[in-house]
């Protein structure tokens, strides 16, 4: 029994040190990329390639001198704005008028209903007879 419960800790033991080596890699890649962050000189030339055939194919399509000349286009875009339709529908209305609106159509809902209930009970007794 106590060594079952020895193999045990010891597989436990070598599982855990093995996720950390996994865990202080995965760490170590991070901090890596984060060093590197925006920098292509050491990045794979097939990186650098595809950069470059984008920048030349920007520079032909809007007939510019260079390839540096793309990279100083300026690249603020506007935010376009979005009416909420909601908003478009409650338009110049208080909270009071909707609530008010809300309790009429369920009064004239429960005195629908309740009418409906009046008819039926009314067919059904006149059937019993």
């Amino acid at each position: 029994m106590f060594r079952a419960a020895q193999s045990v800790r010891t597989i436990s033991k070598s599982a855990a040190a093995h996720q950390d080596l996994i865990q202080q890699t995965f760490v170590n890649k991070i901090r890596e990329i984060a060093k590197n962050a925006g920098n292509l000189a050491n990045s794979d030339p097939a990186v650098k390639k595809a950069l470059q055939d984008e920048l030349t194919r920007l520079a032909t399509k809007f007939q510019l001198a260079s390839t540096d000349v793309v990279a100083k286009l300026p690249t603020n875009f506007e935010k376009p704005k979005v009416d909420s339709s909601v908003q478009a529908a409650l338009e110049g209305q208080t909270l009071a008028s909707l609530l008010e609106q809300v309790n009429k159509e369920q009064a004239e809902y429960v005195s629908q209903r309740d009418a409906k209930r009046a008819k039926e009970a009314a067919r059904l007794a006149s059937l019993k007879k």
